[in-house]
């Protein structure tokens, strides 16, 4: 791996940290129940898209440590991770406020709380699968010489995987918060530190 590969990452980097805090300040906005149908489509289509930015960002970092096992698995757990992600914002931010648009009797009782559960279920494989691409990626990154954000992807990936993954918590507003708050900052540090990196190199050095 070629640390040169790293540093030119710089506006992708710039477009990284971004989107997790665009991401993280829309999650504070998180619609609660009784929030308006609008509302709850503004902000689950504002996450959906700039969570879709990401995966492209991750693979360009992927690329830069050398695709091998290791990388090529992290780049597929964390696109995977953002697909159930995606599927379960558009469940509760669009399948649901239209079905609760119809006219009560319109729509069985039991199908608002199957949509609720598909939610959860998705939205908890997507960030334990994100959470073990980000353990991955820090895997590389430690490798690569990046240690402080290698430890901290380690910690905020594998964390809120392990307590998804034995039921310590669940995909619930609280759990939820936690455990995208804790993902998005690692992906705000990761893009702060690429984007750092090509500033270092691209400014002249002093005599």
């Amino acid at each position: 791996m070629d640390d040169r590969k790293l540093q030119s990452l710089g506006a992708a980097g710039a477009v990284l940290a971004l989107s997790a805090l665009a991401a993280a300040v829309l999650m504070h906005h998180h619609p609660h129940g009784g929030d308006g149908a609008g509302l709850v489509r503004a902000v689950h289509g504002g996450l959906i898209m700039l969570i879709a930015v990401q995966p492209a960002v991750l693979a360009l970092v992927a690329c830069a440590l050398g695709w091998r096992l290791l990388t090529a698995q992290a780049a597929a757990l964390f696109a995977l991770g953002t697909l159930a992600a995606i599927l379960a914002g558009t469940i509760n931010g669009f399948v649901a406020p239209a079905l609760g648009a119809y006219p009560a009797g319109e729509i069985a009782l039991g199908v608002g709380a199957f949509g609720w559960e598909l939610n959860q279920a998705l939205a908890r494989l997507g960030a334990i699968a994100t959470g073990a691409g980000i353990v991955l990626f820090a895997a590389a990154l430690w490798q690569a010489g990046w240690r402080f954000i290698g430890g901290a992807g380690v910690l905020a990936g594998g964390l809120t995987a392990a307590l998804l993954v034995t039921g310590i918590i669940d995909m619930r507003f609280y759990g939820a918060m936690f455990t995208y708050i804790a993902q998005l900052a690692w992906l705000a540090l990761l893009g702060g530190a690429l984007f750092r990196a090509a500033r270092a190199v691209s400014l002249p050095s002093t005599p």
